[in-house]
């Protein structure tokens, strides 16, 4: 805040900077999701593979999970047309599909 403060930045840019951070809204903040759909989708796209050479197969199905409930049904939809390695499509299916993993 304060170095928005600092560079001249006015009070309602700052709180939805804030926002973005805090990650509010997520579900009800159109903006907010597309962030959130990005992020993902970048994680998904360039830093899984990495993730799965350091990562127990329990801890990535966890962690797909995760990133799967944050995203909108769009997000949902771009991350399924991503190109994916077997072990990554594995992790996936066992992801999406086995609630009780």
């Amino acid at each position: 805040k304060q170095i928005l403060q600092d560079v001249g930045y006015d009070e309602i840019t700052i709180e939805r900077v804030r926002e973005f951070n805090l990650k509010e809204n997520l579900k009800t903040d159109s903006e907010m999701q597309v962030l959130e759909d990005a992020l993902c989708l970048v994680f998904l796209e360039f830093e899984f593979a990495e993730f799965c050479k350091k990562k127990d197969e329990k801890m990535m199905i966890r962690i797909l999970k995760k990133t799967w409930l944050k995203m909108s049904p769009q997000g949902q939809a771009a991350a399924r047309e991503l190109s994916y390695n077997e072990i990554q499509k594995q992790l996936l299916q066992v992801a999406l599909n086995d609630p009780e993993e």
